[in-house]
């Protein structure tokens, strides 16, 4: 909830604010009831087990703002300054545990509506003018609320700036020794940071920011944190920089943890333990990365794109080894280029099976073997001889990266 302090009571007459004064010093006295009520509708929505808010300090932030609204509206006790504290504190307490802020607003509007509902069930006993004069006097409760709420939410950012004046540049400029060779200079404060070292392992990821979607680092982190993941983030041109401690061989973990949420490509490296290797993590990463199609959302392990990563790693290679492979076949008509390569694809991963291949295809299988014949002609490959297969496969996998080939021709 947040706290805020009277509004102008003049839009308020004398009866109605005198009558709103005395329900919300009833409503003081079922404080821990409204606290579990707001906390009932707030956990599992959008505070949960696994975020960065526990239970009980969810409970006690609540009851507190709550007090200190119901006190402000009740027109008694503690200063203003005194009852603004809650809500400072809340909004300094959320920014240090990284909470979004959206979610801490969240909780207040519903914190207005749990109180509104209150003093509502309540009023009317006596007559039904009571509940006339306590919706004139309506404004009076949601101005107070959004008073509050906004100190909350300016103690927040003033948290959120010191931190990333102070430690989190820190960490900032600790990040950037390691991605740039100069490890030695922060050994120290890189272990700690992340409790690397000592043989620990570790893996780069980097994710895309260029384009419509723009990934937040702290989404990254939360996702991470999800599954036990400790991890910090640097921007870089064109991305985001992660350094992720893994532990018993759960280096494949990071990609599937950060898919869930990609917005745009994410590549993560082999797994490191040494932390000079940093600066080679981040450029297998940024390889990793490069084999997603492009515009495409996704995540992969450099361990899971071998192929195309040493395909790009050399692009003078690459061109040489589809055009060794292919060269003859590519200046067909695009019809049957496309018609002899997908064949050549699916016959392969068919394990040279012509059956099941002609299955895939919905073709007979002397069809298939047609089409094998056509293509050996022309490019001079024995496909009979399975040494040759990792280049075919590497050759159609390059093509199709390049967007010279639709993606399912390199697929079964």
């Amino acid at each position: 909830m947040a706290d805020g302090t009277s509004t102008d009571s003049s839009t308020v007459d004398g009866v109605e604010q005198r009558m709103l004064a005395g329900l919300a010093h009833t409503s003081l006295t079922r404080l821990p009831g409204l606290a579990d009520a707001l906390v009932e509708q707030t956990w599992g929505d959008v505070y949960t087990p696994d975020g960065p808010v526990g239970k009980d300090d969810l409970w006690r932030s609540c009851r507190d703002n709550i007090h200190s609204i119901l006190t402000t509206l009740a027109g008694s006790g503690p200063s203003q300054q005194d009852l603004l504290r809650a809500a400072r504190a809340t909004g300094s307490r959320r920014a240090q545990q990284h909470c979004p802020l959206d979610w801490v607003l969240h909780a207040w509007r519903l914190g207005g509506q749990v109180l509104w509902t209150d003093l509502a069930s309540r009023s009317g006993a006596q007559s039904p003018e009571e509940l006339r004069r306590l919706v004139g006097a309506a404004g009076e409760l949601w101005g107070v609320t959004e008073r509050f709420s906004t100190e909350m939410a300016l103690s927040y950012h003033t948290s959120e700036q010191e931190m990333l004046g102070g430690v989190e540049l820190r960490h900032t400029m600790i990040l950037d020794a390691l991605l740039d060779g100069r490890a030695a200079e922060v050994r120290a404060e890189a272990e700690h940071l992340l409790d690397l070292g000592r043989g620990r392992g570790f893996v780069v990821a980097v994710a895309e920011t260029s384009g419509e979607h723009q990934v937040s680092p702290r989404g990254l982190t939360q996702a991470l944190q999800r599954r036990g993941l400790r991890s910090a983030w640097r921007l870089r041109t064109g991305c985001q920089v992660g350094i992720i401690g893994v532990d018993d061989g759960r280096a494949g973990e990071v990609a599937a943890a950060l898919r869930e949420h990609a917005v745009a490509r994410i590549g993560v490296s082999q797994e490191l333990t040494a932390l000079m290797e940093v600066g080679a993590g981040y450029r297998m990463a940024m390889l990793a990365m490069a084999t997603l199609p492009a515009h495409r959302p996704g995540a992969v392990a450099l361990d899971d794109c071998l192929p195309d990563a040493l395909a790009l790693s050399s692009p003078q290679l690459a061109d040489r080894m589809v055009a060794v492979t292919f060269g003859p076949v590519l200046a067909l008509p695009a019809a049957e280029r496309e018609e002899l390569l997908r064949t050549t694809s699916v016959w392969i991963r068919s394990l040279g099976s012509t059956l099941r291949a002609a299955k895939s295809l919905y073709c007979h299988r002397n069809t298939v073997l047609n089409r094998l014949r056509r293509l050996e002609s022309l490019t001079h490959l024995d496909l009979s001889d399975v040494t040759v297969w990792p280049q075919v496969l590497l050759a159609l996998s390059i093509l199709r990266r390049e967007g010279r080939l639709p993606p399912e021709l390199d697929s079964a």
